[in-house]
């Protein structure tokens, strides 16, 4: 064996380590990154052909950095309506201003308003200034999401409420329990559905629903022993057609009978005129993306937010501002609406945290730190030995 090779071979390994903690250096300093992917630095042996008699001749080492992109980081609430995490699978479209497409999982979004000689855009964008894209639920158009930012809303009617209802199971027969919704009509006007439920035997309540000239009712029976409606007792949709002449069909979602208080929760669509207040990203009935808050705090569906999707998220190109572009090894990018078809769903006033863990991390710092001072040995060694064969000839 060459003493060059001792260095070769040394010197190979000093790198790979050097690499790794370049790499660990980085998962630390962006442990509080929002969508951060941590990378890994994985290692090869370059094996060098044996000439065989004895004699072994030493190879290197080389090192590929991976990214752990596909691996789901811990979900945090927060307090702002325009942040959002995806829990499963898929990343945000994102786009720079020259309109070229990046994807992300850092869903901490705030308005940001530009002025062009076309006078004042407001978008939603992320810490590095790419703007969210989504589908205009009006238009069917996709790129940047716009916010309606002081434009009027029209009014639009409402067509459906649905009630969410928790039955005492300890009320007395002749006990009444109520609750309203606030509906509008084609031109905004507000009207009141007023819901009465009456206890008429023992697990059974009857249900009105009136506009104060119109009553419609059915009746609920629930199972003692689960507390859910019988197979044949739960209501069907109600449908009340107010004096204004619109049909509002009132469905029901969960029905309980248990042994605690009574409670109601209310969602319905439509909306009066006016301005929206505030904007934020949830999900509503079947659509996941951006609403406008009205002043009585209805929520108006704007965008439609599409995730995408890789063959092999980990071999995206990673770029600055927390955020991916597709490469070959990546495959095709697909496009779907969040909870459907294996696509994650949204996580509204939330925020994927980085999926680094400091004390592997810091651990991880160590034994490169060992690895590294033990070559520069084998080094050191291989050259005190090279003086060696040198002073022979003194």
């Amino acid at each position: 064996m060459s003493i060059n090779g001792v260095f070769r071979t040394s010197v190979s390994g000093m790198n790979a380590q050097a690499n790794r903690l370049s790499v660990i250096s980085d998962n630390i300093s962006n442990s509080g990154t929002n969508g951060y992917k941590r990378s890994e630095a994985e290692f090869s042996t370059l094996v060098i052909a044996q000439s065989g008699g004895g004699q072994y001749n030493s190879g290197s080492i080389k090192t590929e950095v991976r990214q752990m992109v596909s691996e789901q980081g811990s979900i945090a609430s927060t307090s702002s309506a325009t942040d959002v995490a995806i829990s499963g699978d898929g990343f945000f479209v994102v786009q720079d201003q020259a309109g070229r497409e990046y994807y992300t999982r850092a869903g901490s979004f705030v308005r940001r308003t530009e002025t062009t000689a076309a006078g004042e855009s407001t978008y939603l964008v992320n810490a590095a200034g790419y703007r969210l894209t989504g589908t205009d639920l009006q238009t069917g158009a996709t790129g940047p999401i716009k916010l309606p930012v002081g434009e009027i809303v029209a009014p639009t009617a409402t067509t459906a409420a649905e009630l969410n209802l928790q039955f005492p199971v300890t009320a007395e027969i002749g006990d009444v329990k109520t609750t309203s919704i606030a509906v509008y009509d084609n031109v905004g006007t507000a009207q009141t559905l007023t819901m009465t439920m009456t206890k008429t035997a023992a697990n059974e309540w009857s249900l009105d629903v009136s506009d104060g000239t119109t009553t419609v009712s059915s009746t609920v029976t629930f199972d003692p022993t689960t507390g859910e409606p019988t197979t044949t007792g739960a209501p069907g949709t109600m449908s009340i057609t107010l004096g204004t002449g619109n049909t509002i069909d009132v469905d029901f979602g969960s029905l309980t009978e248990y042994d605690t208080d009574f409670s109601a929760q209310v969602s319905k669509n439509g909306n009066p005129a006016g301005y929206f207040q505030e904007f934020t990203i949830s999900e509503v009935g079947n659509v996941a993306g951006v609403m406008g808050v009205m002043a009585d705090g209805s929520l108006v569906s704007l965008f439609q937010l599409n995730l995408a999707r890789f063959t092999s998220p980990d071999k995206l190109q990673a770029a600055a501002g927390n955020v991916y572009s597709a490469t070959l090894q990546s495959g095709t990018v697909e496009y779907g609406i969040p909870g459907t078809n294996g696509f994650g769903s949204l996580v509204s006033n939330a925020l994927e945290s980085s999926n680094v863990d400091l004390a592997s991390e810091l651990t991880d710092m160590i034994e490169s730190q060992r690895s590294y001072s033990a070559n520069s040995k084998v080094f050191q060694t291989g050259s005190e030995i090279l003086d060696v064969l040198i002073n022979l000839k003194r």
